[in-house]
């Protein structure tokens, strides 16, 4: 007796978004398919992808390190950069809670 599999499909913002939390979270493979109830393949399968598309652009130069004495204004800097990081690594999160919520309500009407 066979027994026929569902083979899912899944959209491309939720491809780019699970491939996003991947990069974010310190979490294996393994832990952020079972998170959003992704075969792991099909998530490493995404990664690998994601991976050579950002091999193939160019890497952006990075600053010069800076002297050992700093200037206000490059303090000021240098906390706006922290500050813009911050802001940077909560948008992520809000963004990780958003798609967790996405999934939940995907897995809701899956079920039903």
């Amino acid at each position: 007796m066979r027994t026929t599999r569902k083979i899912r499909t899944y959209d491309h913002v939720f491809r780019e978004d699970a491939v996003a939390l991947l990069h974010r979270s310190e979490k294996t493979i393994e832990q952020v398919a079972a998170s959003l109830g992704v075969p792991r393949p099909t998530l490493y399968n995404w990664y690998k992808k994601d991976m050579a598309r950002k091999a193939k652009k160019p890497a952006p130069g990075k600053a010069a390190a800076s002297s050992a004495v700093e200037t206000d204004a490059e303090k000021l800097q240098r906390l706006e950069a922290e500050n813009e990081a911050l802001r940077k690594k909560v948008a992520a999160l809000e963004e990780d809670k958003d798609i967790l919520k996405k999934f939940a309500a995907f897995s809701v009407r899956e079920k039903t």
